[in-house]
């Protein structure tokens, strides 16, 4: 069910940003609402097809992430060696459980 509402997001912010496109609102919200709904739309729509995906993502994999998220927040010059180490863990996360047993051979 929540993959079926993340399309329906997605395609509803997509939808709002070619509404907002053709008929127009007044002053600066409605300049950038179009944008808005464009860019979230498209983040949410890579979401969607991403889902099945992101589910098996590890629980520290995504602690590592919202850390990393805040430290580039608070110091943005900090992303040029925070992201590099986040996808060199994602790359070579333990794999913990796939050993074979030599005892079946």
């Amino acid at each position: 069910m929540r993959h079926h509402l993340i399309g329906i997001i997605a395609l509803l912010l997509l939808l709002g940003a070619l509404a907002s496109l053709i008929w127009p609102l007044a002053g600066s919200f409605g300049a950038q609402l179009p944008g808005a709904c464009l860019r979230v739309g498209a983040v949410v729509g890579a979401w969607w097809l991403a889902y099945n995906e992101l589910r098996r993502v590890p629980a520290w994999l995504w602690i590592a992430l919202l850390s990393v998220a805040v430290v580039v927040a608070a110091k943005p010059r900090v992303a040029v060696f925070a992201i590099p180490i986040i996808l060199v863990l994602a790359i070579l996360k333990p794999r913990l459980g796939r050993r074979k047993d030599d005892s079946t051979r």
